[in-house]
């Protein structure tokens, strides 16, 4: 978006805040140094307010609320940007936008950096009559505490520093520095969990995780089939991901089991890479539509102006120098006829949008649970981002704020709203003693027998965990649900704060 779109941009919106001082320049004043709020809670309203009346896609919807905003008397701009988020009644749509006093922190754990023991877990109920809890390991980072700890999927934590893990204390696997668990293993025959009589001791680091768990080919049939296991669309892999792409294209594999189990979504870029080496290269070579972006009727109106197409195109080459990257996936296509998606409640955003955007070019066969259900994109907006001429007071601040809701090339949105429904059913199971990428590992062997692979009955057994240990909420990273724009520099504003 460049100066002069933006210039257009506030020609349409107008706000009672900005005090005009020329064509090209916009200031804002300081507040009263007698009001109740401090200058950097004004700023802050003056930033969350502008953001979410031009940017936000349901801004319509929420006129009101933004009217009722009193930039020079609200205390809480974080929890205001929280409660007007688009709902109906006590039902929220709108579930993602956000607004942080720490956009640093914030985008660090967005890349795949964050303090943790490195592993994902998921919580059950022992019962439904106890508050009990265990915590079973669904994958451990590499080079994490959890993997030189010696852990792996299928692990369970039984104790927490001595203590049951209850409803009351769980949260301490993902937010405490130290921790001490016991482990146990469960047994399939006899429906039991048995402990081991091993500890496992682990201190968080921060460290950067790496969201590519496995890459394999699997040949049967006199065919082969490509698997790859990814947990985020951060930008840092995405030459690791290209690599496994001409790596792929050299075994000549014409089907891939993509393991989205766990990913939340990420980064648009990243979705946009991945899709120009599965699409099928007649297409990607054509620049047919990928994903259309639908936004509110005032940035509709300036692209329409500028005559601005609001599809983006399959595409091979990509050179963005505000984040260092430069790289081509013209040699990745791998040549797919068909693509299995696994997908659970964790498959989200980036990852529902790359599924989607490629069933009409391609066969998409999902298996297992349905996905979650996020169908709008957002941008990652700070204050620097956001004003030419921005306070030190809230350089630091973020909003992560929906700003349209994407289409494939066929006009839909097939995540819309509760999620993709599974072709064919199948439920992840972590407790049983097969990492990712193991043939007999459930979910995995259901797409390795659609694709062809016989099994005999007796490799393995699995039952359903639900309805024996039910699942509970647990914190999820801060990805999950994303699918973000990135901005330019060219986004910013011309308004100055005098």
């Amino acid at each position: 978006m460049n100066k002069k779109i933006l210039s257009m941009l506030f020609l349409l919106i107008g706000s009672s805040t900005w005090i005009s001082c020329s064509d090209e320049e916009e200031s804002i004043r300081q507040p009263d140094r007698q009001e109740a709020i401090s200058t950097e809670t004004y700023y802050a309203n003056t930033f969350g307010k502008d953001i979410m009346s031009t940017y936000y896609y349901w801004n319509e919807d929420i006129a009101l609320d933004l009217l009722l905003w009193n930039i020079e008397t609200n205390g809480d701009p974080i929890g205001t940007v929280d409660r007007i988020r688009y709902h109906e009644g006590e039902k929220y749509i709108d579930k993602w936008t956000m607004m942080t006093d720490d956009m640093d922190s914030f985008t660090s754990s967005v890349d795949g950096v964050s303090t943790t023991y490195g592993w994902n877990l998921t919580v059950y109920l022992l019962s439904e009559d106890s508050n009990q809890c265990i915590g079973v390991v669904n994958y451990v980072s590499a080079g994490s505490p959890a993997e030189k700890a010696g852990l792996k999927r299928g692990d369970i934590l039984l104790t927490l520093n001595g203590e049951d893990i209850t409803t009351d204390n769980y949260t301490d696997l993902y937010y405490s520095t130290t921790l001490t668990s016991s482990l146990a293993s469960y047994n399939e025959e006899t429906n039991t969990i048995q402990a081991s009589g091993k500890e496992a001791e682990l201190s968080a680091v921060t460290m950067y995780e790496d969201p590519v768990l496995c890459d394999t080919v699997y040949e049967f049939n006199g065919k082969k089939v490509g698997y790859l296991a990814y947990t985020s669309f951060d930008l840092n892999a995405i030459p690791k991901l290209i690599e496994i792409g001409k790596k792929f294209k050299s075994e000549g594999i014409k089907e891939l089991i993509l393991d989205l189990r766990y990913n939340g979504g990420g980064y648009v870029i990243t979705e946009n890479v991945l899709a120009s080496m599965f699409a099928p290269e007649a297409n990607v070579k054509a620049g047919d539509v990928f994903e259309k972006e639908v936004y509110n009727d005032i940035l509709t109106e300036v692209y329409r102006q500028e005559g601005i197409s609001l599809e983006t195109p399959f595409m091979t080459e990509y050179d963005y120098d505000a984040i260092d990257l430069h790289v081509s996936t013209k040699d990745a296509n791998i040549g797919l006829e068909r693509i299995y998606g696994i997908t659970t409640g964790n498959t989200a955003s980036a990852s529902e949008a790359l599924l989607g955007g490629l069933m009409p070019y391609m066969d998409v066969q999902l298996i297992g649970e349905a996905s979650y259900g996020k169908y709008c994109t957002g941008l990652m907006l700070s204050g620097e981002d956001t004003y030419t001429d921005c306070p030190e007071e809230i350089k630091n601040w973020g909003i992560y704020v929906m700003v349209s809701i994407y289409q494939n090339a066929a006009g839909e949105t097939p995540c819309m709203p509760d999620g993709m429904q599974p072709d064919i059913e199948a439920e992840d199971n972590p407790m049983l003693p097969y990492p990712l990428g193991d043939v007999n590992e459930p979910m995995l062997r259901e797409a390795l027998t659609q694709a062809g692979r016989q099994y005999e009955e007796k490799d393995v057994k699995s039952r359903s965990l639900s309805p024996l240990y039910p699942r509970i909420e647990v914190p999820q990273k801060a990805v999950f649900g994303k699918r973000i724009l990135l901005p330019s520099a060219s986004l910013r504003t011309n308004k100055t704060f005098q």
